[in-house]
C-alpha cells in the first residue's frame, strides 16, 4: 500500500536519514509501531520507532557516522536510542523472543532478517504496521489495517500468550481503546478477563502511567467502564468496588443510580483537562460506603453520608501511596476530595472564602463542584440543593475573577519585603500568615494602595481616604 507521506518535522527528517543510511548499507529498515499507527489515524506522534535487519553494532556504527548520540538502553534486546531535539528515536533489530520471566522483558532474543517474523512478537495488530519511508510503502503482515478500519484493538497471535509475556499489555489494551475510541476484539477481551488478577504484579509506576493516559483520553469514561468489564478495575482500585452497590435510597436526589454511576457522570462532566482533577472526580465519593448510615428525612428513610469527604480523602491517600503519586499531585487530589462538599463554603466569612480561593487548585475545585452538581440527577423537591450549589459556584467564580483582576496589585503590595518594612514582622510563619491576610484584604477591596497597607499593618484598620 502506497502512502502520501513526506518528512516534515525534524524528528521525521532525522528518522529518514537513519533509514536511508541503513538502506545504503544493505539493511531492510522501516518506521514501525505508534508513529505509523498515529499517522494513519491522523494523530500527532511524540516519538519514532525504527526497526531494521541491521544488528545493534551495525546500527550503532551508523548513528555515530551520522553524529547522532547513542544510548544503549536496551542493547541486550536489540534496541538503541538516539535523541533528536529532545525527542527519542528507538532503533530495534528484527527479533524473535523467548520467555518473559520478569513479565516485562524477554529472557532471550534472536536477531532475524524477516520483518514478518518480527511482527509476530509485537503486542497489537495496529502497532505492527511497517512503513518504508523511502518507497512510501506500507506493509501489514498481521492485519493491522483491517482492525484499524473495524476500530478494533486485537492482540497479535494468541492473546493469552501476549498477555503472559507482559501483564501490562492488558492495561495498554484498555488505554488504546479509550484513546482511539476502539472496541476490544472479543478474544482479546476474554483473555484479559481470565488474567486480570495478574495486573497486581505490575510495578506501580507503570500502572499509574497507563491509568493517567486513560483518564487524560477523550473517552475516559469508556475506558473506566472497560476496566470494570474486563475485571481489571477491582484489582487496580479495589476501594472503588463498594460504590457499585451503594445507593442513597432517596426518591429526590442521586437518581442516576449507584455512586459508581455518579462518579462516572462527574468524571465525564469535568471540563478542565487536568489529571489531578480527573482522579478527584473519580474518587471524590469513595468514602461513602464507609460512613453511610440510615437516617430519617422528610421523604422517609435514606442513607446519609455525613463526613464522607474526609473518609474519601483518607482512602485516596492509601491509594496514592500504593501507586506512588508525587507529593504535589497527592496533596492536590486530597485537597480537592476533602473540599468537594459545598455546604461549608457558604458558612464561611468573606475573608475565609477569599483565602480559600487563593489555593492554587481552587479553579479545579470550582469545576469539580459544577461537575458534581451536574452528575446528581434530582427531582424538583431538591431544588434547594441546586440553588445552593449554584450559589457556591457564583461566589467562588466571583472571588477567582477578583483575584485575577487584582493580580498586579497583589504582586505589588503582598510582598514580604514591603510588609516587613512597614511593620515589625520578621521572616517566619507569622509573616507568611500576614501576607495571606494582605492578599485577602486586597481582594475584598480594603487595601487599594501602600497607604491602606501601612494603616492596616500599623493600626489594624483601613486608611481613611
Amino acid at each position: 500500500m502506497h502512502l502520501n507521506w513526506k518528512p516534515r518535522t525534524s524528528l521525521e527528517k532525522s528518522g529518514m536519514r537513519i533509514v536511508r543510511f541503513l538502506h545504503r548499507e544493505g539493511h531492510q529498515t522501516f518506521f514501525v509501531g505508534g508513529f505509523v499507527r498515529d499517522f494513519l489515524l491522523r494523530r500527532k506522534s511524540d516519538n519514532l520507532d525504527v526497526t531494521t535487519s541491521a544488528r545493534p553494532e551495525q546500527v550503532e556504527k551508523v548513528l555515530r557516522e551520522l553524529d547522532l548520540p547513542v544510548k544503549r538502553v536496551g542493547k541486550q534486546w536489540g534496541t538503541l536510542l538516539t535523541i533528536v531535539k529532545s525527542v527519542p528515536i528507538e532503533i530495534t533489530t528484527f527479533r524473535s523472543e523467548g520467555k518473559y520471566s520478569d513479565k516485562r522483558h524477554p529472557d532471550k532474543v534472536n536477531f532475524i532478517k524477516d520483518y514478518r517474523e518480527d511482527a509476530k512478537r509485537r503486542d497489537f495488530t495496529i502497532n505492527a504496521l511497517y512503513f518504508n519511508p523511502i518507497k512510501r510503502e506500507l506493509l501489514d503482515p498481521v492485519g493491522g489495517l483491517r482492525d484499524m478500519k473495524a476500530r478494533l484493538i486485537r492482540f497479535v497471535g494468541d492473546p493469552k500468550k501476549r498477555i503472559d509475556e507482559d501483564h501490562l499489555r492488558m492495561l495498554r489494551a484498555v488505554r488504546f481503546s479509550a484513546q482511539f475510541g476502539f472496541k476490544l476484539e472479543k478474544n482479546s477481551f476474554a483473555a484479559i478477563k481470565t488474567r486480570a488478577k495478574y495486573i497486581q504484579g505490575i510495578p506501580s509506576e507503570r500502572v499509574k502511567s497507563e491509568l493517567d493516559k486513560i483518564l487524560l483520553s477523550k473517552n475516559r469514561v469508556q475506558g473506566m467502564r472497560l476496566l470494570d468489564q474486563v475485571d481489571l478495575l477491582k484489582f487496580l482500585i479495589p476501594e472503588f468496588e463498594p460504590l457499585k452497590n451503594f445507593y442513597h435510597k432517596s426518591k429526590h436526589y442521586h437518581l442516576e443510580g449507584s455512586q459508581f454511576e455518579h462518579a462516572l457522570l462527574v468524571l465525564s462532566g469535568v471540563k478542565v483537562r487536568n489529571i489531578n482533577l480527573f482522579y478527584a472526580a473519580l474518587l471524590h465519593d469513595i468514602g461513602k460506603p464507609m460512613v453511610g448510615q440510615e437516617a430519617i428525612k422528610d421523604e422517609g428513610q435514606v442513607i446519609s453520608t455525613k463526613g464522607h469527604e474526609q473518609a474519601s480523602r483518607e482512602i485516596f491517600l492509601g491509594f496514592a501511596r500504593r501507586l506512588r503519586f508525587s507529593r504535589n499531585d497527592k496533596e492536590a487530589v486530597a485537597w480537592l476530595i476533602e473540599h468537594h462538599g459545598k455546604r461549608s463554603f457558604l458558612k464561611m466569612t468573606p475573608e475565609e472564602q477569599a483565602m480559600y480561593a487563593f489555593n492554587e487548585n481552587f479553579n479545579l475545585l470550582l469545576d469539580l463542584w459544577r461537575a458534581d452538581l451536574e452528575g446528581n440527577i434530582m427531582t424538583s423537591a431538591n431544588e434547594w440543593y441546586r440553588r445552593r450549589s449554584v450559589r457556591v459556584l457564583e461566589i467562588g467564580s466571583r472571588f477567582l475573577r477578583q483575584i485575577n483582576n487584582k493580580k498586579t496589585l497583589i504582586d505589588k503590595l503582598a510582598k514580604g519585603e514591603l510588609i516587613m518594612k512597614l511593620s515589625d514582622l520578621k521572616p517566619g510563619r507569622a509573616l507568611g500568615q500576614k501576607i495571606s491576610e494582605v492578599k485577602t484584604q486586597i481582594v475584598l477591596g480594603k487595601i487599594k494602595n501602600v497607604k491602606d497597607l501601612k494603616a492596616i499593618l500599623q493600626n489594624g484598620r483601613t486608611a481613611i481616604s
